[in-house]
């Protein structure tokens, strides 16, 4: 089986889970949204968490197909104030 290798970032409560990156060597074809159900599975309490994901500084949709060398990077729900 082909693979890809992807450096993952994570922000706020994400990065207290996981640290600041990862990098992960997934199966050629894998989505965003495989890659974090991949994640929750390691973390579990995750799994409903609405996530935003960007890659190399660009919002993609969770059916984005990871490519070699991409900087994936996985946002938590935040909110601020005035």
């Amino acid at each position: 089986m082909k693979t890809v290798d992807i450096e993952v970032c994570f922000f706020a409560a994400l990065r207290e889970r996981f640290g600041e990156r990862m990098l992960r060597t997934v199966p050629r074809g894998t989505t965003l949204a495989k890659l974090w159900r991949q994640l929750t599975a390691e973390a579990s309490g995750l799994e409903r968490l609405p996530v935003r994901f960007a890659v190399r500084e660009r919002y993609v949709e969770p059916s984005y197909v990871v490519r070699q060398g991409d900087e994936v990077s996985i946002f938590p729900p935040v909110s601020g104030g005035a």
